[in-house]
This record gives C-alpha cells, structure tokens and sequence, in this order.
C-alpha cells in the first residue's frame, strides 16, 4: 500500500498593514490496493496452500490431486484501514468455468466475501482482523453435490445449497479469523497464515486411529476394476465379497457387498441400504447400471467382457 502526501504552502501576504502568516495544508491521497493468489494443481503450487481457504471446506486436498479444481483470493485494501477479502473455489472443466446448471454436472459454487478492518505491519505482511460482515455462497450441481460428504462442506454446520450471510449467522465471521498475509511488489500474495495458529491446532484422536487401521484391514484385495462407460466412475470387485463404488473427481466412496453366479453370467449387488441390482447379459458383455446409496443423482453405467469378468471371480 502507497500514500503520497501533498504540502501546499501559501505564502504571507501582507494588505492593508496586516501581514497574514503562512498557512500550510496537508491532503492525503489514498491507492486501493489488491493482493491475489490462484492455487491449481496445474500451477505447482497446490501442495503450498494452506489448510483454509475460508470457505465452507478445506479444499486443499481435492485441490491438489484434480487439476480442474482451482482456489483463488483477492484481497483488496483500500489504503485506509479497511479490506475486502474474497476467496473463490471453482471448477474448469474443457478450458472453462463449469457452472451450475450447464451441462457437465460439476460446477460450484463456494464464494466468500468479508469486509473488515486490517493493519499495514509495514514488512510486507498484512493483518486482517475479524470481519465486520460475511457473505458465502454454495451451490453444488447434479455430480458435484456428492463432494458435500467428501470435502465436508457446511456453513456452521449447515451442507444445504444456499446463500448464507453474517447479517442472520452472525457466527459466521469465524470462516474468515485474523489472518496474516504475506504479499510482494507483483501484488501477489505470498502466502497466509493464523495470526493465533496455536489456536487451531489439532491432533489425529486415538479413535480416528484406530479407525483407519481398522478400515484397512477390512479392505480385500482387488480382483477387477472396471471403468464406467463415461470413464467417470469405477466399480472395484474384492475377494472378501464386497465392492467399491468410486467417483474420482469428488473422490466419493459407496461399498456393499456382491454375488456372482457363474452359470447365468449374472452379477448381483447389494448396497449399504439393502438395495439389489442385477446384471444383464448383452452379447459377449456383463452390463450394470449403479445408483450412489446416498443419491439417486450420481450413477454409473457400466460394460464388462463376460469372460474377463468370469475369470476374475472365478
């Protein structure tokens, strides 16, 4: 941030015997100022962000592993005492922003904009204080609402798709706490951290632990993954009987168990809600049509060669 200070000096006078000493006035110009950075995967730089972004989930992990996924900040000063920050999450998909509603099924929407007070520390990092007023949008289309669950997305505990503002959350300045940010001359911001990182800490529970070891032992081995015929999706068969459903892009799970009767070449699945889907033999082909449990709006139709499914269930 720049200030230019202007002096203008008025020189005495002197009329009808009185002589008028100098009057020196001082007008403050002020320059607006904005701070940006974009993280992607393909920029080499997704590792580098930080674990928030101040929005409704921590993206870095999603971040850096699909290159379409994209984070960017603004942040805006305005040479006084006051910021506008603005953190926007977004997908491109085929050289451009895919959007709510069109036709891909993958855009979002997760936007924040907050306004508040900062301080120039004069060593080029910026602190932002608590904002004074919050606004975040999240909207999620017919694919992308499965990355709700996966990412953890939520204003305050709420995963609805909507408009959410600080004027009726009030608790929501806490999606943006006092930040510090270091910037350079190219008005890049470098990186940001907690001002208080103590305060946000946290450790892997015992519980959580033992959890994942748990889940891992579960897991059999693979005997056949077969592509959807979209290529969006995978459906992973286990020697233990059970499946993997999987959706990269939002990295979405679904597993349940499975049967196959070599006889009738037929595959039967079974969901976590008890649903069953069967197979259908079409040619030299297995096909399968799979719904997500949780969602109707995610599925997968799948094409298998019957003898290669038969040899690895055999």
């Amino acid at each position: 941030m720049k200030k230019s200070v202007a002096a203008v000096l008025t020189a005495g006078i002197m009329a009808a015997g009185v002589i008028s000493s100098g009057l020196t006035v001082f007008a403050e110009d002020t320059e607006e100022k904005t701070y940006s950075v974009t993280y992607n995967l393909n920029d080499g730089n997704a590792e580098e962000m930080p674990n928030f972004q101040f929005i409704s989930a921590d993206m870095k992990g999603m971040t850096s592993y699909d290159s379409r996924v994209y984070v960017q900040i603004d942040l805006t000063l305005d040479g006084k005492d006051g910021y506008k920050l603005v953190s926007d999450c977004y997908c491109v998909e085929n050289g451009k922003r895919a959007e709510v509603g069109d036709d891909t099924g993958i855009g979002f929407t997760m936007t924040t904009t907050a306004e508040g007070t900062y301080t120039d520390n004069g060593d080029d990092t910026i602190t932002i204080d608590t904002p004074e007023h919050v606004h975040h949008d999240m909207f999620t289309d017919t694919y992308s609402i499965q990355m709700k669950e996966a990412a953890g997305m939520n204003v305050l505990g709420n995963t609805e798709d909507g408009s959410y503002d600080s004027d009726d959350l009030p608790e929501m300045t806490s999606m943006v706490p006092e930040t510090v940010f270091t910037v350079n001359d190219k008005d890049e911001i470098v990186t940001y951290n907690y001002l208080h990182p103590e305060d946000y800490e946290t450790e892997e529970t015992e519980d959580g632990a033992d959890a994942a070891a748990s889940d891992s032992a579960a897991a059999g081995n693979e005997l056949i993954a077969i592509p959807s015929d979209d290529e969006q999706t995978t459906f992973t068969l286990f020697d233990n009987g059970t499946y993997e459903f999987y959706f990269a892009s939002y990295d979405v799970k679904d597993n349940g168990t499975y049967a196959y009767d070599a006889d009738s070449q037929t595959l039967t699945i079974t969901d976590a809600n008890g649903k069953e889907t069967k197979s259908e033999a079409d040619g030299d082909n297995v096909k399968f049509h799979y719904e997500y449990s949780e969602s109707d709006q995610l599925t997968g139709d799948f094409t298998v060669e019957a003898a290669a499914l038969a040899d690895a269930l055999k």
